[in-house]
């Protein structure tokens, strides 16, 4: 992932948070799509799990791509999105980082820390752009949550009081004028159970639709495969502060199914050093063969690539590039409309 840990953000939600009218209103939603979910049947798509479901027939199950069990549990309509669209990742203070590729359409302000940074448009105008590049005016902004797997990278984890400070944000962010929020998951660190990350994944995501905010995920290539994800990374590198993905590939599959479909764009991290070049096939290609296929229930597929595979397609679209080997690498249920450029320089 881009790199970079500076700390900073808003502090962590506690019990005596006053819920806003918002924030009430996707909690009723979340109750409701949760009851529903446990007996209704919607039919678009390949028959997938649901939440509170695991004994339930195939056939009846709600799916990933079901527009109607998406908009019960808070997914939003990303109107606001441009298509084909670019994304590009503005670091803060990292010299590493190249200025933007074309005219991005979203502008994702990135340090790389567990705690949802930054929380003011100025600060992401003005301190995340490297090689004094701007964001275009019409570019939607994005902060972030989360990192990459690096050393002793527990301040950069998803963790339960960085998602709740998402949720006691998030009418915030957008008041501040931010569009949208982007979650970088690459290891997790103090949930109990896989159904508390899920819950509290969903309830962070519900709020940010509740409040007007784009939401983005975006994982080292095709997600669970990479160890630090999957196996909590190893002690050496990171004193065994962060764990393992709770309950392995079975529950990752479920997460695919009940909580990918709630974010807007669903981003995978098509490079490792960031400056890789070649086909879709050898920048794409997932970490130990895990398919793309189960995140097809995002309203958007946009991978993140390197800044130079884009300017080594010698002015070649990278949404067609990435489209013509797409059901090869992605699935023939997956359409690329847009990419972000980590132009690691």
């Amino acid at each position: 992932s881009p790199p970079g840990r500076a700390p900073g953000g808003a502090a962590a939600h506690t019990s005596r948070t006053r819920y806003s009218a918002e924030q009430l209103l996707v909690m009723r939603c979340y109750a409701t799509a949760l009851a529903l979910a446990a007996v209704a049947t919607v039919t678009h798509g390949h028959p997938t799990q649901a939440a509170g479901t695991a004994g339930t027939a195939e056939s009846e199950r709600p799916t990933a791509r079901g527009t109607e069990f998406a908009t019960l549990l808070g997914g939003s309509s990303p109107d606001s999105l441009v298509t084909p669209g670019v994304g590009y990742y503005a670091g803060k203070e990292i010299a590493s980082y190249g200025p933007p590729i074309g005219t991005p359409t979203v502008w994702i302000c990135f340090v790389g820390s567990s705690e949802l940074t930054p929380t003011t448009t100025a600060a992401c105008k003005d301190g995340y752009s490297p090689a004094g590049s701007k964001p275009p005016s019409t570019a939607l902004l994005f902060t972030n949550i989360g990192g990459g797997a690096g050393a002793g990278d527990i301040e950069q984890s998803i963790t339960p009081a960085g998602l709740s400070s998402v949720v006691s944000m998030a009418p915030t962010l957008k008041a501040n004028g931010f569009s949208g929020v982007s979650f970088d998951m690459e290891t997790l660190s103090g949930f109990a159970s896989f159904d508390d990350f899920s819950q509290a994944m969903k309830y962070a995501v519900g709020n940010c639709t509740a409040a007007g905010l784009l939401t983005l995920l975006t994982t080292a290539k095709s997600g669970i495969s990479t160890g630090a994800l999957l196996n909590g990374g190893l002690p050496s590198v990171n004193n065994g502060r962060t764990q393992p993905w709770p309950g392995g590939t079975t529950t990752f599959a479920t997460f695919q199914e009940d909580v990918v479909p709630l974010f807007d764009i669903y981003s995978p991290q098509c490079y490792s050093s960031g400056t890789q070049v070649g086909s879709v096939h050898d920048i794409c290609i997932p970490f130990g063969g895990i398919s793309y296929a189960g995140f097809s229930g995002a309203k958007h597929f946009w991978p993140s690539v390197g800044g130079k595979w884009v300017q080594s397609l010698n002015g070649a679209d990278p949404v067609d590039t990435l489209n013509a080997e797409s059901g090869t690498n992605f699935g023939p249920d997956i359409t690329v409309t847009g990419y972000i450029v980590f132009n690691k320089i």
